[in-house]
C-alpha cells in the first residue's frame, strides 16, 4: 500500500510536470502565432471598428472605377461615429481643437508612402458654442470624411494601413490615435457583394455632401463677390465683410465658414439679405482686432451656403481681403436706425441750397394765410405735406422698379436725364414767370374741383392744388441734394430690398415735411412771421428772378449732356411758353394751348438731342491739380505714399458746387491737393457711369456730393462729411498720410 501511494504520487507529479509543459509550449506557439494573425489585415471593403475613447473609427473603401484605376487612385473613406455630446473637429476647428490628421507612412501602397498621398474632403460642418465666447465647427453623432489615395500602382498591391489622429471633445478634449488595416480586393467588385455596395454608396452620399470648389466663381450658383477688412474704430472690433449674390433669393438659414490666415479667427457672421435677397452680405468680427491691417492682401477661403436638406447648396471659393469703408456696413440698428436717420435728412432737406428757391415761395404763402382761417391754413399745409410724401413714395416705387429691371439707382440720377431736366426747365420757367405777375397758375383742388392758388393774395383763400404742386417740385428740386444723413439713409434704403426702400423714403419725406406738419398742427405759429405787405411783391419779384437763374442753372447742366445749341433752344421754348401770356391776353383756350405746346416743344427737344461732341465729361474734369477718376489707380498711388483725394461731383449738384467754391478750389485746400505727394482725383457723375455708381455702391453710398481720402494710413478711405469744410479736409488728409489721428 505503501508503494502504490508512492507510485502514484509519483505519477502525479509527473502529470503536472507534463501539463504545465504543455502550457508552456502552447503559450509559446501562440505568441509566435498572434503576430502573424495580427499581421495579416481583415480583406473587404469595411474595416472594423478602432475603438477610442468616446468614439471610434472604421476604414472603407469602395471598388475602383475604371478612371481611378487609370489615375491610380482609390476611393476611401474615415467612418467615425462619437458618443451623444461629442464631436469631431472640422478642418478649420475655430476657437478650439484640432481636425483629424492621417498619417499613411506604414502603407507601401499609397504613393511615396507619405501623407500628401492622401487628402481628406470635408463635408459640411455645424457651428457649435461652448462657454458662450467658444464658436467652433465641427461634427456630431456620426460622419464619414471622404478620401482620396493616391496609389503607387494600379490597384492596391499591399494592405491600406492608416493611423489616425483626432480629438473628440464635448466639455474637454481626448486626443485619440486609432490604427485601421484593410486589404482592399484587387480589381472590381463582385456585382452581387453587398459590403462592396454599401461602401460605395456611403462614401458617395459623404462626398455630396461636399461643397463644390466654384473655379469659376460666376459660374457657380451663387458666388463671392468681395471680402473687404475694415479697420477696429473705438470699442468697434475690425470686421470682414463678404458680400455674395445669386439669380435665385437667398434664403434665411444663408452661412458662409471664412477660413483666414494663422492667427485669425472669425466670429459667427451676422447677415443681411440685399437686392430682394438676391445679393446678401456677411459681416463677421475679427479676432484679434488686427489693428496693423495684416489681414489686407490675404487670400480667405469662403464656403458659401443656402438652404437645407435636399434644396441645400454649396459653393467653396476663395477672395482676396481688399480695404472696404465702415459706411458699408450702414447704420447701427438697422431698419430702425435707418428710418430715424431718413426723417432727420429730409428735414435738413429743408435747407439744402436746392431746395431754397421753392421754400422761399411757400415762406411767403404761410405770410400771406395770417389773415385766414385755422383750417385754411391747415390745409394749405397738409396738401404740401402730402405732395411730399407722395412724391417720395413715387421716387421709392421708381427706384425699386429700376432695381428689379437690373438698372443701377441713385439719389439724383434722373438729372442724368436730358427728358426730366427738359420738364424741370419748363416748370421753373412757368413758376419764374407766375412770381413775377405773368399768369396765375391754376390746379384743381383735391375736393370740390375748384381753382385755388397755393400762394393766395391777402384775405384770399389757399389753393391746394397749388400748395400740393409746391411741396411736387420742392422734392424734384431736393433730389441733386444729398445732404447730412440722408447719405446714409439712402445707402441702406438702396442696398436693400422693395420694402426698405419704400420705408425709408416714406420716413425722408415724412422729415422734409416735418416744418410744414408741425405748423399745421399749431396754426397760430404763423403769427410769428411778419405781417403782409407791399414788400411781398418785391420779395415775389426776387423769388421770381431766383426761379429764372433756376432754370439757367438747369441749362447749363443740359448743355453738359446735349449738345449746347439743343440746350440753348430748349432753354427759348421755356422761356416763350412763360411769356406768351403777356402776348396773348384774350384768347384764354388759345393763350394756354401755346403755352402747352411750346412746353412739350422744349421737353421733346431736350430728347431727341445728340449727346455733346468733343471731350469728355471726364477730360474736363481733369484740369488744374485735378486728375480724372480711375479706381484702380488708387491702391497702386497709395503704395507710392500718395494720398489720393476724390471728389465725385456732378454739374447738376448744387452741394457739390458749394463744396467746390467755398473749399475745394480755395487755399487752405487748394494748396495741398497741388502738391506732388497728393493725387486728386475727380468723378464727374453729370452722366450716367457704371464706374462710378459701382464705386459710390462699393461705400454703400448711392447720392453726392461724396468725397473719400486715401493714404497710408487709411488704404480702406476716410470718408468726408457732405457739406465739406477746410478743417474737415485737411485734417482728413494729414490722417490718411499718418501725420495725426484725426
Amino acid at each position: 500500500m505503501h508503494l502504490c501511494r508512492t507510485d502514484r504520487q509519483t505519477l502525479r507529479q509527473k502529470a503536472g510536470t507534463a501539463f504545465r509543459l504543455g502550457i508552456m509550449l502552447a503559450f509559446a506557439c501562440l505568441t509566435m502565432v498572434v503576430p502573424a494573425l495580427a499581421a495579416e489585415a481583415p480583406r473587404g471593403w469595411i474595416g472594423p471598428w478602432a475603438e477610442g475613447q468616446r468614439s471610434a473609427v472604421r476604414l472603407v473603401a469602395a471598388p475602383q472605377t475604371p478612371d481611378q484605376a487609370a489615375r491610380g487612385e482609390l476611393s476611401l473613406g474615415l467612418d467615425f461615429r462619437m458618443d451623444p455630446g461629442w464631436k469631431l473637429y472640422w478642418r478649420s476647428p475655430g476657437d478650439a481643437g484640432l481636425p483629424p490628421a492621417i498619417d499613411a507612412g506604414a502603407s507601401p501602397s499609397i504613393a511615396d508612402g507619405q501623407v500628401t498621398g492622401v487628402g481628406i474632403a470635408w463635408p459640411l460642418p455645424e457651428r457649435f458654442t461652448a462657454f458662450e465666447t467658444i464658436h467652433t465647427y465641427a461634427y456630431e453623432k456620426r460622419v464619414l470624411l471622404p478620401v482620396t489615395a493616391g496609389l503607387a500602382a494600379a490597384a492596391p498591391a499591399a494592405p491600406l494601413r492608416l493611423r489616425v489622429d483626432y480629438q473628440v471633445c464635448e466639455a474637454l478634449c481626448i486626443p485619440v490615435t486609432a490604427d485601421l488595416v484593410l486589404d482592399v480586393p484587387a480589381g472590381p467588385a463582385d456585382p452581387l457583394d453587398r459590403t462592396a455596395a454599401e461602401a460605395e454608396a456611403a462614401i458617395a452620399a459623404a462626398r455630396a455632401a461636399v461643397p463644390a470648389v466654384a473655379s469659376d466663381p460666376a459660374a457657380a450658383p451663387f458666388a463671392a463677390v468681395s471680402a473687404g477688412w475694415i479697420a477696429a474704430e473705438g470699442d468697434a472690433p475690425a470686421r470682414l465683410v463678404v458680400e455674395a449674390k445669386s439669380d435665385a433669393p437667398f434664403g434665411p438659414t444663408a452661412d458662409v465658414f471664412i477660413e483666414g490666415p494663422d492667427g485669425f479667427a472669425f466670429l459667427p457672421p451676422e447677415a443681411r439679405r440685399l437686392d430682394d435677397g438676391r445679393r446678401i452680405r456677411f459681416v463677421s468680427d475679427v479676432a484679434p482686432p488686427a489693428a496693423d491691417a495684416r489681414l489686407l492682401g490675404e487670400t480667405v477661403r469662403l464656403t458659401l451656403v443656402d438652404g437645407t436638406g435636399d434644396d441645400r447648396r454649396a459653393v467653396e471659393t476663395t477672395a482676396q481681403v481688399v480695404p472696404a469703408p465702415a459706411t458699408l456696413l450702414g447704420p447701427e440698428g438697422g431698419l430702425a436706425a435707418a428710418l430715424l436717420i431718413g426723417l432727420l435728412g429730409g428735414l435738413i432737406l429743408n435747407v439744402m441750397p436746392c431746395v431754397l428757391p421753392v421754400l422761399s415761395i411757400k415762406l411767403m404763402g404761410l405770410v400771406a394765410t395770417r389773415g385766414l382761417g385755422r383750417g385754411d391754413v391747415r390745409a394749405s399745409l397738409l396738401a404740401t405735406a402730402a405732395g411730399i410724401l407722395l412724391s417720395f413714395l413715387a421716387l421709392a416705387l421708381a427706384a425699386a422698379g429700376l432695381k428689379l429691371a437690373g438698372v443701377a439707382v441713385g439719389w439724383g440720377i434722373q438729372f442724368q436725364q436730358p427728358a426730366f431736366i427738359g420738364v424741370m426747365i419748363v416748370i421753373m420757367a412757368l413758376f419764374a414767370a407766375s412770381q413775377l405777375g405773368v399768369f396765375t397758375i391754376r390746379a384743381p383742388v383735391l375736393s370740390g374741383g375748384l381753382a385755388r392758388d397755393a400762394v393766395p393774395e391777402a384775405g384770399g383763400r389757399p389753393k391746394l392744388g397749388r400748395a400740393m404742386m409746391s411741396g411736387v417740385v420742392a422734392t424734384l428740386l431736393a433730389t441733386p441734394c444729398s445732404a447730412p444723413f440722408v447719405g446714409t439713409a439712402l445707402g441702406f434704403a438702396l442696398a436693400g430690398g422693395t420694402a426698405d426702400i419704400l420705408a425709408v423714403f416714406a420716413a425722408m419725406g415724412l422729415g422734409m415735411a416735418l416744418p410744414y406738419l408741425a405748423i399745421a398742427a399749431v396754426p397760430s405759429a404763423i403769427r410769428l412771421l411778419p405781417r403782409p405787405g407791399r414788400w411781398m411783391v418785391w420779395v415775389k419779384v426776387a423769388m421770381g428772378v431766383a426761379l429764372a437763374g433756376t432754370a439757367l442753372w438747369l441749362t447749363l447742366v443740359l448743355s453738359r449732356l446735349v449738345q449746347p445749341g439743343a440746350a440753348a433752344a430748349v432753354a427759348v421754348l421755356a422761356a416763350l411758353a412763360a411769356l406768351l401770356p403777356l402776348v396773348i391776353t384774350k384768347a384764354r383756350l388759345l393763350r394756354w394751348t401755346g403755352v402747352g405746346g411750346l412746353a412739350v416743344a422744349a421737353v421733346a427737344t431736350a430728347v431727341l438731342a445728340s449727346p455733346p461732341s468733343g471731350r469728355g465729361l471726364q477730360a474736363i474734369a481733369a484740369e488744374g491739380p485735378w486728375t480724372a477718376f480711375e479706381a484702380g489707380a488708387i491702391t497702386a498711388e497709395v503704395a507710392k505714399g500718395r494720398v489720393v483725394f476724390v471728389d465725385v461731383t456732378a454739374s447738376w449738384c448744387v452741394t457739390c458746387i458749394v463744396n467746390e467754391e467755398r473749399v475745394l478750389a480755395v487755399d487752405p485746400v487748394a494748396g495741398r491737393l497741388a502738391t506732388p505727394d497728393v493725387v486728386a482725383m475727380k468723378a464727374d457723375w453729370t452722366r450716367p457711369d457704371p464706374a462710378i455708381a459701382d464705386y459710390l455702391a462699393g461705400f454703400g453710398r448711392y447720392g453726392i456730393p461724396f468725397n473719400v481720402v486715401y493714404g497710408p494710413a487709411a488704404p480702406q478711405g476716410l470718408v468726408l462729411p457732405e457739406l465739406l469744410t477746410a478743417d474737415a479736409v485737411t485734417r482728413a488728409l494729414d490722417q490718411a498720410r499718418g501725420n495725426g489721428a484725426g
